[in-house]
């Protein structure tokens, strides 16, 4: 994944990524969790291996699936008993909405009490694609899935094994990130099982997600459409269909009223090391009375000083959706090699890159 820099001060890990270079997929200890682990291919899934979890989905149990942005925490979202084990499971709380994930355009009216036209044209636009939409809720979805609201959140996911599992269930599967609520959310199997291992019955492994983080959110309740949630489909594209879309304004909830759209908690997306978002990262180490326990994530090559004070060095790079989609990747690694502080260089401000200052923003102290 990276060659350590030669003369660096200490055990330095620097790693810098490639368009071709994606951080992620790493062996696991199937035996070691309660889950069932179940490997298919990302481009054509065997049915049978989808079998016994596309069944357990349909019986009202957990499985753990890959989507083009994160893993997520499947249960079928006709049934509030089923979709309460995914706020047990993660420790979310109820206030907080699901997105329904459909496989097919003709699912919709199973989900949705009302596909308008803009809808509908969104919908051929994006999907299958990183874009849920917020539209009135068909009577026969789960009350637990929107939060007490009349709304649903709904999408198409762009990825062979998420669709190929819904179909076999029979039913839409209801799915936030599969990870423990206000954790850095799972782009790999691996990360799955280190957060949920032990409380789900089935993981489905297919590798590294292609997005990296959790889709755009747009409200079409409202005139003009809002964007409540930025993901990798951003205003500019959404505007060649709906030319009046806006963002809304940025929200930061911690109160316990019901939410429109999942993603807008004041923490969220958080690793357990501490994350500063700054400008220079130099000068910032200069300040740690212990620049060894702190990592770096930057966007730019590592200056010599960074270099040489940093315990861990990652470089995304200057391309937004290759940054997005190692970010999490890159927040769990050094996690997992227990560094005190992350320190974030603060990426370009352009609106490619809203939906990442979003995800820092929320994930930092």
């Amino acid at each position: 994944m990276g060659d350590a820099t030669p003369g660096a001060a200490h055990s330095l890990r620097y790693f810098t990524l490639s368009a071709k270079r994606t951080l992620g997929r790493t062996p696991v200890n199937k035996d070691a969790y309660r889950a069932t682990l179940v490997e298919v291919d990302a481009a054509l899934p065997d049915p049978t291996a989808l079998a016994a979890p596309a069944r357990a989905l349909a019986a009202g149990h957990l499985a753990a699936f890959p989507t083009d942005t994160v893993y997520g925490l499947g249960a079928n979202a006709l049934e509030d008993a089923a979709v309460a084990k995914i706020f047990v499971a993660k420790g979310r709380p109820s206030n907080n909405p699901l997105i329904v994930h459909i496989a097919d355009l003709e699912d919709i009216h199973r989900v949705v009490a009302d596909f308008p036209p803009l809808a509908q044209e969104l919908a051929k636009t994006f999907w299958p694609g990183a874009l849920t939409l917020i539209l009135k809720r068909h009577e026969s979805v789960a009350d637990l899935v929107s939060a007490g609201l009349d709304t649903v959140a709904v999408r198409m996911p762009a990825h062979p094994v998420a669709r190929a599992l819904i179909r076999q269930a029979g039913v839409p599967i209801a799915a936030p990130s599969a990870n423990r609520y206000t954790e850095v959310s799972p782009t790999t199997a691996a990360h799955v099982l280190d957060g949920l291992g032990d409380a789900i019955d089935f993981v489905i492994d297919a590798g590294p997600t292609s997005v990296g983080l959790e889709s755009t959110v747009l409200s079409l309740i409202d005139s003009p459409p809002q964007i409540l949630r930025p993901g990798m489909i951003t205003l500019a594209q959404i505007a060649e269909v709906a030319p009046d879309v806006c963002y809304a304004a940025p929200t930061f909830l911690v109160g316990p009223e019901n939410r429109p759209s999942p993603g807008l908690a004041r923490k969220h997306y958080s690793p357990r090391a501490a994350l500063k978002i700054v400008g220079q990262p130099s000068s910032l180490l200069q300040q740690m009375p212990n620049p060894p326990d702190c990592a770096c994530i930057l966007v730019d090559p590592a200056d010599a000083l960074t270099t040489s004070l940093a315990g861990a060095v990652r470089v995304l790079g200057r391309d937004p959706l290759l940054y997005a989609r190692n970010l999490y990747a890159a927040l769990h690694e050094l996690d997992a090699e227990q560094f005190g502080t992350i320190i974030v260089q603060r990426p370009p401000d352009d609106d490619r890159w809203r939906a990442i200052h979003d995800r820092l923003e929320r994930a930092q102290d």
